[in-house]
């Protein structure tokens, strides 16, 4: 008795192991079967689709900044290239940069000055090189450093955005006080009359190098 429900146990026990047998191989058939036996052009794309491969490439040798040979530089980085524009000095009159210097001046604030613009603005125009074209004002030229940064800042309290350039001229070292840059020439235009009649000077409308 005892050894007739064993066997049967053992029976049932193989009936189970063939059984998942069975299972594991008709999976592993449902997967491979298509790869094996079926014609890659019935297949749909994304069944073709392979996974690209990625080529090795030898790393790139360590560069020695000492001996590698930098391109030339055409100009002094240094240097604003505003200094190496050929145009003259806006020459001072003493009294009336004096009137500026202490408040006492006719030079309206730069809103007043600019409120003379009634035409819409143009096109950007650009040079040979791509770069945009834009304009400044070289209001006048100082010997001394510190009058010409006294005059800036005057001009800055005044709104007018005024910058000073350093140029090395055959009479010596001048310091150039500018307002700008603008993209139209025709925006300074006003700032140019208000600046000859203030300060009596007559400045210029030059090209902008940034």
């Amino acid at each position: 008795m005892r050894f007739g429900r064993a066997k049967r146990r053992i029976n049932t026990e193989m009936l189970r192991q063939r059984l998942v047998g069975a299972l594991v191989l008709t999976a592993l058939g449902v997967v491979f079967w298509p790869i094996i036996f079926v014609d890659q052009s019935l297949q749909t794309p994304a069944e073709r689709l392979q996974v690209p491969t990625v080529d090795t490439f030898e790393p790139l040798a360590d560069i020695d900044e000492q001996e590698f040979e930098w391109p030339a530089i055409d100009r002094d980085a240094s240097k604003n290239p505003q200094a190496d524009s050929d145009e003259p000095e806006v020459e001072e009159n003493k009294l009336k940069t004096a009137e500026l210097i202490s408040g006492d001046t006719a030079l309206p604030p730069a809103a007043i000055a600019d409120a003379d613009l009634t035409e819409p603005p143009e096109d950007i125009a650009l040079d040979d090189k791509g770069r945009p074209i834009a304009y400044t004002l070289q209001v006048v030229s100082m010997a001394r450093k510190d009058d010409a940064q006294t005059v800036s800042s005057k001009l800055k309290a005044l709104g007018y955005k005024a910058y000073v350039v350093e140029v090395d001229r055959p009479q010596g070292v001048r310091y150039r006080v500018y307002v700008g840059p603008k993209y139209q020439k025709r925006d300074l235009t006003p700032v140019k009359a208000a600046v000859d009649r203030a300060l009596s000077v007559n400045s210029l409308i030059v090209r902008y190098w940034p």
